[in-house]
C-alpha cells in the first residue's frame, strides 16, 4: 500500500470518528485506491444536453450552453482541432454564463468516492465543489491547479457517501467574485468485481461453510 492510500484511508478514519465528511485529494488515482473504471466521457453528448445520463449519473450544469463559443460536445473545441485541456480527451462538459455550475447526480445510490477531470475558463484554475446527501450539504472545499488549459484530476471519497457533486470555478482563490466557466471530463469510479473474482468469493464462502458443517458433524460424532 502506497503512502497516498494511507493517507486517504486516515483521513477517511478521521472524518468518521469525528463525524463523516468529504474529503479531497488531487491526482490520478488518489480517491480510488482500487482499480478504478471511467464510467462517463461524454463523447455521446453530440446534442450539448443538459441532464446527460452515462454511467448511472445525471450531468447538468446552469449557466448558458456553451462556453464562448465551445459547448461541451469538445470535438471542435475552442477551434477546430485544438484541445480544450490537457486533462481532456474528446467530447466533455463545460458551461458559462453569470453564477454557472456543473452538477453529477449519482442514479444508483450513493457514490463512496469518485475522481473526475477538471478544468476552467478562467486564466488560472480556481476550483471549488459541495457534496450533498439526500439535499443536505456533506462537504465542499477548495483547490487552485495552476493555469487554465492544464487541467487536472479532483478525487473526492465520503464514507457515508453522497449522491451529488457541484463543480464551481472562480476567477480568485478566494472566491471573491462569482463563478463560472467550469468543465469537467473522464469521471472514474471505484470498479465492479470480475465475474471470475466475485464466483472465487462464493466458491470460497462455499468451502468455509462446508468446513463449518464438517467440523460439526465430527463433534457430533465424539459426543455419541
Amino acid at each position: 500500500m502506497n503512502a497516498k492510500n494511507i493517507s486517504l484511508i486516515a483521513a477517511l478514519l478521521l472524518s468518521t470518528s469525528a463525524g463523516a465528511a468529504t474529503v479531497q485529494t488531487l491526482g490520478a488515482g488518489s480517491a480510488l485506491s482500487g482499480t478504478r473504471r471511467l464510467v462517463a466521457d461524454f463523447e455521446a453528448n453530440t446534442a450539448l444536453a443538459s441532464d446527460f445520463q452515462q454511467g448511472g449519473l445525471l450531468f447538468s450544469y446552469t449557466g448558458s450552453d456553451n462556453n464562448a463559443g465551445c459547448g461541451f460536445a469538445g470535438a471542435d473545441c475552442v477551434e477546430p482541432g485544438a484541445a480544450y485541456s490537457a486533462a481532456f480527451v474528446g467530447n466533455y462538459m463545460a458551461t458559462s454564463g453569470q453564477n454557472a455550475f456543473i452538477s453529477i447526480r449519482s442514479l444508483d445510490g450513493s457514490l463512496k468516492a469518485i475522481e473526475l477531470a477538471v478544468d476552467s475558463g478562467y486564466a488560472s484554475i480556481h476550483g471549488f465543489w459541495q457534496t450533498f446527501r439526500d439535499g443536505t450539504l456533506a462537504g465542499s472545499g477548495n483547490f487552485s491547479l495552476g493555469e487554465g488549459g492544464t487541467g487536472g484530476s479532483l478525487g473526492l471519497a465520503d464514507a457515508e457517501g453522497f449522491d451529488e457533486l457541484r463543480y464551481f470555478a472562480f476567477s480568485s482563490a478566494g472566491r471573491s467574485s462569482g463563478f463560472s466557466a467550469p468543465a469537467i471530463d473522464s469521471i472514474y469510479l471505484a470498479a465492479v468485481p470480475e465475474p471470475a473474482t466475485a464466483a472465487l468469493c462464493l466458491l470460497g464462502l462455499a468451502g468455509l461453510a462446508a468446513v463449518a458443517r464438517r467440523q460439526r458433524k465430527q463433534e457430533g460424532q465424539q459426543h455419541a
